[in-house]
């Protein structure tokens, strides 16, 4: 396994810095990666960025908003924060199992005396409070599982920035983000602040596996910093655009929420969106641009979905489950 030194809190530069390491560093072996964030909100892959955030909140206390490639839901980041990714090369039997992806950290976390648990899809919680929230992407290249470690957020300012959805958090039986969310520093109190919790989990990862480390050159930070420019740094990609819609579906499901959306007139899908916090492997722009054009009819619907490989974006909700809930 390796390990690359980081002491950057430029959001949008630490998700480039990860992308560049799955997909343009060479490098063979596991990679664990660590950065700790300015205040940001890091949107998920499929969320409408304008629905996740407090926007007048955001600006006033200027939190810069940065969307990840990775699915799941918004999380937010600040200098209390320790963020983990764990980077494999080539293809992984483990994609989209949590149970199996954060083993190791949770290994980590048992052994620095913390109890923690891993909760629904991609939670880790302890006293019944979530600490971490975890998300993975998949590509050719490899697999990315990515999380967050409160250690000593500011949690007030993470209740007020986020403008999760009502109905997610009844789901999960409580009343607001603030109570069900905790840090971990009063659990830890051998552990000061965020870089000694960066080396008490590296130094049990070195006792299980060999751990090198490498150093981005110049030229990897100059090709980082174009990727942060053209994808992180980008409005475009960050916001993405809402199309007016006069047809919305909202459905929860153990794969996570969808909140679909379609632009239709005279009986004909001019355009379609897949919004929500759940997983995909694939492009979900290939599940949208399948309806495209096509007659507002439930049989076409569903030859269409099944054709762009419904199965696999969605595998734990049944296509015919979907289609009674949008007819």
């Amino acid at each position: 396994m390796i390990t690359i030194p980081n002491t950057n809190h430029d959001p949008a530069r630490n998700l480039a810095m990860e992308e560049f390491i799955l997909t343009s560093s060479g490098i063979p072996e596991p990679v664990l990666f660590f950065y700790v964030n300015a205040p940001s909100i890091i949107i998920g892959r499929h969320q409408n960025t304008i629905d996740e955030i407090n926007t007048e909140y955001v600006r006033e206390h200027q939190i810069q908003i940065v969307r990840r490639c990775s699915g799941g839901g918004a999380v937010y980041h600040d200098l209390g924060n320790l963020n983990y990714s764990l980077i494999q090369p080539g293809d992984s039997k483990a994609i989209g199992d949590f149970s199996v992806l954060l083993t190791p950290i949770l290994d980590a976390l048992h052994h620095l005396g913390l109890p923690a648990e891993l909760s629904g899809r991609n939670d880790l919680l302890i006293n019944w409070a979530k600490f971490s929230g975890n998300a993975y992407y998949h590509n050719r290249f490899g697999s990315v599982t990515h999380g967050t470690l409160l250690f000593d957020s500011d949690l007030s300012i993470l209740s007020q920035a986020l403008r999760p959805d009502p109905e997610k958090l009844k789901s999960k039986g409580v009343q607001s983000i603030r109570s069900r969310v905790c840090c971990i520093k009063p659990y830890l109190p051998q552990i000061h602040n965020t870089e000694e919790l960066k080396q008490a989990i590296l130094a049990d990862f070195s006792a299980r596996t060999p751990v090198t480390t490498r150093i981005f050159n110049e030229n990897e930070l100059y090709k980082i910093e174009e990727i942060a420019d053209n994808r992180y740094r980008n409005d475009s990609w960050t916001f993405g655009e809402s199309p007016a819609f006069n047809v919305r579906c909202r459905l929860y499901h153990p794969g996570g929420m969808i909140d679909f959306r379609a632009d239709t007139r005279e009986g004909i899908i001019h355009a379609a969106r897949f919004f929500g916090d759940f997983f995909s492997i694939g492009e979900i722009s290939d599940l949208e641009k399948a309806l495209v054009s096509l007659p507002w009819n439930r049989e076409q619907l569903s030859n269409a979905l099944s054709a762009a490989g419904w199965d696999s974006f969605f595998p734990l909700l049944p296509l015919t489950e979907f289609l009674d809930k949008l007819f």
